[in-house]
C-alpha cells in the first residue's frame, strides 16, 4: 500500500462511524471465557491439580473425550510427559516479518508489528491485578491447544472505538461449534457458553452465542473434508490407556494373590471330632456348628497376627506355606507391557526413547525417528503460525496498515555446542573456497558469514570498501598471472 492509499484508508476509518464499525469488526471481547460464571456470587475458579489424584481412573469412560485429554494430561504419566516434551522441544523465537505485495520489505508495516508484540508484552491501562499475556505464554497455550484439542482459536479484542487493537486472548476450540448459513452454506462459529447473561445486540441460540465477526479466528489441524474442527493428534490414546489401566489391574491381582508368601493353614478334622463333648457328637446339626466355630475363631486368631509374630497352636493345626501354581501357560507380562508402551507412543506421535523407554533401536533408527518427530511438532506449529498471521495481519488492518505478514519459528535445533561450531566452521571454511574459486563474490561471502556468526548482515562501510579492493586486486592478479602465462607461451613459440 501507497503511503496516499494509506492515508485515505485511515481519514476514512476516522470518519466512519463508531457504531458502524462496531457493526463490522466487533468493540471489546466477544467471546465468553470458559470458566465465567456472572450468576454465582462465589465464582472462585477451581485448582484443578489439587483433584486429579482423587480421580478414579477406572470409571473414566464417563467423561466426554475432550474431557479425558485435559484429565490424563495431569493424571496419566505419559500423556504428561509426551505433551510437555512437545511443548518444550518446540519453544523456540516466533518472528514477524512485514512484506509489501512485491515481496520486499515493508518498513511501515515492520514497525507496526513491532508495536503489537510490544503491546502484548506491555501491561494493559489498569489500576489492578493484571494476567499475564506475554507473546510467547499466548503462543505456548496456542500449541497445547492444537495438539489436545486439534484445533486452537482465539480473539483480536479492539477498543470502544473498533479503530485499534488493545488484546488477542486464546478460546477453547471445544468451546465452537458450527452452523451453516442455510442460504450461503457458510460457515458461522458460535461459542457455548456455560452461564449466559444475554445483552443488547447479541444473537443467541439457547447458550450458545453467535461469533460471526472477522476479530475471531479458528484454525484447525489435519481437517477432514467439510469437517472444520481438526482432529486431535493424540486421541487415539485413549483406547490404549484404558487396556493399560485393565492390565494394571490384573496384574494388581495376581501380585496381591501369587506375588507374596501366604499361609497355608490345616484344622485337623478327626481330632477336632475326637474331642468335641459326646453331647455334640452325637448331633450332625450341633457339630457343623461347632466346627464352623472352631474355624472362625482359629481363623481370627491367624489373620489377627502381625508379619513378625510367632507362632503357637496344638498340634490340631497345621501350618506351613502356600504350596501349587498355575499349571497352564503363563503370559510373558514384559512382552504384553512393551506392546503398551509401544502403543502410547505411537498413538501419543512421540519416540519410545523421549517416553524413557528403549527397546534397541540401532543409532539409524533413532536418527530418522527423531527428524519425523521434528517434522510432527512443525506440522503442529503451521497451524499456530496461520493463526498469528491472521491476528496480526487483522490487528495492522485495524491500525490503517496494508502488509503482507510472515509467522516463523526458528528451527529446531538439537545439537550439542560442539556440534554447532563445528558445522559453523565447516561452512565458513566452504565460503571461504566458493569465494576463492569465483563461486561468489567477497561481499556476499561476507554478508553469508556474518549471518553464520550471529552478526548484522549489512556490512559496515569501512570494511565494504577493503572487501571491494581486495575483489580488484584478486582480478589483477589474475590477470598478472594469465599475461606472465601468455608472454611465456609466447616466447617460447
Amino acid at each position: 500500500m501507497k503511503w496516499y492509499q494509506s492515508l485515505v484508508y485511515r481519514l476514512a476509518a476516522s470518519v466512519l462511524p463508531a457504531e458502524i464499525r462496531k457493526q463490522m469488526m466487533g468493540a471489546g471481547r466477544l467471546t465468553e471465557p470458559k470458566n465465567a460464571n456472572r450468576w454465582d456470587m462465589f465464582s472462585w475458579l477451581p485448582k484443578k491439580y489439587q483433584h486429579a489424584h482423587n480421580l478414579d481412573l477406572t470409571k473414566l469412560q464417563s467423561y466426554t473425550a475432550e474431557e479425558l485429554l485435559e484429565l490424563l494430561v495431569s493424571v496419566h504419566p505419559d500423556v504428561s510427559h509426551a505433551l510437555y516434551t512437545y511443548l518444550r522441544m518446540g519453544d523456540t523465537n516466533l518472528t514477524f516479518t512485514a512484506k509489501k505485495s512485491n515481496g520486499s520489505d515493508d518498513k511501515n508495516g515492520q514497525r507496526s508489528l513491532d508495536e503489537l508484540k510490544e503491546m502484548l508484552n506491555t501491561p494493559l491501562d489498569s489500576a489492578g491485578y493484571q494476567h499475564g499475556r506475554s507473546l510467547e505464554k499466548l503462543d505456548t497455550i496456542q500449541r497445547m491447544m492444537v495438539m489436545v484439542r486439534g484445533a486452537c482459536a482465539g480473539e483480536v479484542v479492539l477498543n470502544e472505538r473498533a479503530n485499534d487493537v488493545v488484546d488477542i486472548v486464546p478460546v477453547d476450540p471445544s468451546l465452537i461449534w458450527f452452523r451453516r448459513d442455510t442460504e450461503t452454506n457458510r460457515l458461522i462459529p458460535w461459542q457455548y457458553v456455560k452461564n449466559p447473561r444475554m445483552k443488547q445486540g447479541e444473537t443467541w441460540f439457547g447458550q450458545y452465542k453467535r461469533i460471526d465477526t472477522p476479530t475471531f479466528i479458528y484454525e484447525e489441524l489435519d481437517p477432514m473434508v467439510d469437517d472444520p474442527y481438526g482432529r486431535t493428534p493424540i486421541l487415539p490414546v485413549l483406547q490404549v490407556v484404558f487396556f493399560h489401566l485393565q492390565v494394571l489391574q490384573d496384574l494388581k491381582a495376581v501380585v496381591h494373590n501369587q506375588g507374596y508368601p501366604r499361609l497355608d493353614i490345616s484344622l485337623m478334622e478327626e481330632i477336632m471330632i475326637k474331642n468335641m463333648p459326646r453331647n455334640i457328637a452325637q448331633d450332625p446339626s450341633k457339630q457343623k456348628e461347632y466346627l464352623t466355630q472352631r474355624l472362625n475363631e482359629i481363623q481370627t486368631h491367624f489373620e489377627s497376627l502381625n508379619p513378625d509374630d510367632s507362632l503357637f497352636h496344638w498340634d490340631s493345626v497345621k501350618v506351613e506355606y502356600l504350596k501349587g501354581g498355575n499349571s497352564g501357560p503363563m503370559i510373558d507380562v514384559k512382552k504384553l507391557i512393551d506392546i503398551i508402551d509401544t502403543q502410547l507412543a505411537t498413538s501419543l506421535k512421540t519416540l519410545l526413547t523421549l517416553l524413557s523407554r528403549h527397546q534397541g533401536s540401532t543409532e539409524t533408527y533413532s536418527s530418522i525417528d527423531t527428524q519425523i518427530y521434528i517434522k510432527t511438532i512443525e506440522s503442529a506449529r503451521s497451524v499456530t503460525k496461520r493463526f498469528w498471521k491472521r491476528a496480526f495481519s487483522i490487528a495492522a488492518r485495524v491500525r490503517g496498515v496494508q502488509t503482507t505478514v510472515i509467522a516463523d519459528y526458528d528451527p529446531i535445533d538439537l545439537r550439542s555446542e560442539n556440534e554447532v561450531e563445528a558445522d559453523r566452521k565447516a561452512k565458513l571454511y566452504n565460503l571461504t573456497e566458493a569465494e576463492k574459486n569465483y563461486y561468489i563474490t567477497p561481499e556476499e561471502a561476507a554478508q553469508e558469514m556474518r549471518w553464520t556468526l550471529g552478526f548484522d548482515q549489512k556490512i559496515p562501510p569501512e570494511l565494504l570498501e577493503r572487501l571491494q579492493s581486495k575483489h580488484d586486486k584478486q582480478l589483477e592478479g589474475g590477470e598478472e598471472e594469465n599475461g606472465e602465462t601468455d608472454s611465456g607461451t609466447t616466447g617460447e613459440d
